[in-house]
């Protein structure tokens, strides 16, 4: 069985779904393909304790206005977090993250709290940026991010505030992240304004006044369904659990093998391809984005604990989101949901708080979160972590106990290597060049935009556009 359409997109995430919805706006036929059985890719959600949460991503930075804007053309509304006291974790004892900075690099070295989480030598160190030639560090901004907080206000402020806050947003550590990439013009800055925290101060009064972040009520989840939704109302063919096997250039554009939810192969032809979908999962395709895309660094892996619990159960405790400076064998995050989100609270009610625990891997790259004992309804070895590590990043003298605890559920999210880092930055041009040599061919999605919907939603708006007849 074979059929044609102007546009297909591989890749049912969000990239895919907004990709395939610029590209019918503009007049294409659109088929959108996706290897699993549900849309969403890294936002996501389950059910919990009665509760629809998100599963995977639950806020969206602001700048720009385009995710916002897209939820209200689908029937969304915004919603702004409470603010909630944060703060760092490090030789065991929590301190208040401050305020003023970008990733952590202070703008303002007299605010307060500062000298509480650096110390004195940290502060006095970090203090030094006001004094410093303007040449000092100028050539490390042109190499990563660590090695030019490193250079104008020391270790300090580098391991008790940077790295931590890069390790949550990014997931990797500063010294595989470019400065000049991260904080485009620093360099320049910092000679215009003669220290790291003018230069940063500039950037900040540049920025929209408000919260740098938002989500949606009920959940950013439902940003996906109502994509899915909005596309089948708009002629879209979606198909879940169908893979494309391999893509070959046709003098119309492109012939693909698809597997479908049966296991035939079915025929899809199109005039162009969007792949919206990191290359580890690609389809055969011709071969030098096949070698390219064999060459590109492998996806992370993040772990998420979910936890309701029975707020009466629960030791005294700040109600507070937590980050872990050296997080170890435990979690490197904590987000206190019902106190971040009034929408997750009023389906909570007020005898339930939900939090979310977020892991890394170790040094080896194992996975810290253990896996469910199989045929288990009670992952006790999660259950363990869980309350172990809720009660350390909430500063609480006992353990939680485990009769406070409703239900947990584990998520393992998979995102692309950040294209801010060393190694993925540099394969991004050669890339292109290669796509633009095939034609008819448009790459978008986090894996190439940068992670964030802020970044992938107007990255796939065009590249839907840039597909359509």
């Amino acid at each position: 069985m074979t059929s044609a359409v102007d546009v297909a997109v591989i890749g049912g995430g969000v990239a895919g779904l907004v990709a395939a919805r610029a590209a019918a706006a503009a007049g294409a036929t659109v088929t959108l393909l996706e290897a699993a059985d549900h849309f969403g890719g890294l936002v996501g959600h389950h059910r919990l304790a009665g509760l629809t949460l998100d599963s995977g991503a639950e806020s969206f930075a602001t700048r720009g206005g385009h995710v916002a804007s897209l939820a209200r053309e689908l029937g969304l509304d915004e919603v702004t977090p409470t603010p909630v006291p944060a703060r760092v974790l490090f030789d065991g004892t929590l301190h208040p993250l401050p305020r003023a900075g970008i990733l952590g690099i202070p703008t303002d070295l007299d605010a307060a709290g500062l000298a509480e989480v650096l110390g004195a030598d940290g502060l006095a160190r970090a203090r030094e940026d006001l004094t410093l030639p303007v040449t000092h560090g100028r050539d490390t901004a042109r190499a990563s991010l660590a090695a030019l907080v490193r250079s104008r206000m020391g270790t300090a402020v580098l391991d008790r505030l940077v790295r931590p806050i890069v390790r949550g947003v990014h997931s990797v550590e500063p010294e595989e992240l470019r400065a000049e990439v991260l904080l485009p013009g620093i360099g320049d800055r910092l000679a215009t304004h003669g220290s790291l925290a003018g230069a940063l101060a500039d950037i900040r009064a540049a920025s929209p006044a408000g919260s740098a972040v938002a989500g949606i009520d009920g959940g950013v989840h439902r940003l996906t369904g109502a994509l899915a939704d909005d596309l089948t109302a708009h002629g879209v063919t979606l198909m879940t659990a169908s893979r494309a096997l391999a893509a070959h250039r046709t003098p119309g554009g492109w012939s693909m093998t698809v597997t479908a939810p049966d296991g035939a192969a079915r025929h899809l032809q199109a005039t162009s391809l969007v792949l919206a979908t990191a290359p580890h999962t690609w389809p055969a395709l011709p071969d030098d984005l096949t070698r390219l895309g064999a060459d590109w660094p492998p996806p992370q892996q993040i772990d998420l604990l979910t936890l309701v619990l029975r707020a009466g159960d629960l030791p005294p405790h700040e109600r507070a989101g937590t980050l872990v400076a050296d997080p170890g064998q435990g979690a490197k995050a904590l987000t206190y949901a019902s106190a971040k989100w009034e929408w997750v609270q009023r389906e909570a009610g007020p005898d339930r708080a939900v939090v979310r625990l977020s892991y890394g891997t170790d040094p080896d790259g194992a996975p810290i979160v253990p896996a469910a004992e199989p045929d288990s309804q009670h992952p006790l070895a999660q259950h363990r972590l869980a309350l172990r590590d809720a009660a350390r990043l909430t500063g609480t003298a006992e353990a939680w106990p485990g009769h406070a605890l409703e239900a947990v559920a584990h998520t393992r999210l998979t995102p692309p290597a950040p294209v801010l880092g060393w190694e993925t930055s540099q394969r991004v041009g050669p890339l292109r060049e290669a796509s633009d040599a095939v034609g008819n061919l448009h790459l978008t999605g986090a894996w190439i935009c940068g992670s964030g919907l802020a970044s992938v939603v107007p990255h796939a708006q065009a590249a839907g556009t840039a597909a359509a007849p």
